[in-house]
């Protein structure tokens, strides 16, 4: 299995186009996919990554830290976390969460940070 493939058999794992009006949850799904991201202990904030090219442009704003793949392209996700948080288990909780919530087959995750203390909001 590649870097970031997500298991077909991950429970939660359906697979959708990252705009399918009949993905799982309410609203965006890159909107669904931040709230799950920031929900996690771990995660101090979003992160458009070293040049801020992880984002979703949606009407009126940009939301930094989500890049849906269409097709075969990676979904990918960029976030800061808490200083001590084991990174590559949580970058791997991570993907699970994000396909969980997309059905992406592969998930890209940039650690763009590490910060001390609790997250900001």
């Amino acid at each position: 299995m590649t870097q970031g493939a997500i298991p077909p058999s991950a429970a939660g794992v359906r697979a959708t186009a990252p705009h399918d009006p009949t993905a799982p949850g309410l609203g965006p799904v890159s909107e669904r996919v931040a709230d799950a991201l920031l929900a996690h202990p771990d995660v101090v904030r979003l992160s458009g990554g070293p040049y801020g090219g992880i984002a979703t442009y949606l009407p009126g704003r940009r939301l930094l830290g989500v890049a849906l793949g269409e097709g075969e392209e990676p979904t990918r996700i960029g976030v800061v976390l808490r200083l001590g948080a084991p990174v590559h288990a949580t970058a791997d909780a991570l993907r699970v969460l994000v396909a969980a919530q997309t059905g992406a087959r592969r998930v890209d995750v940039v650690v763009a940070d590490l910060e001390p203390g609790s997250r900001v909001r």
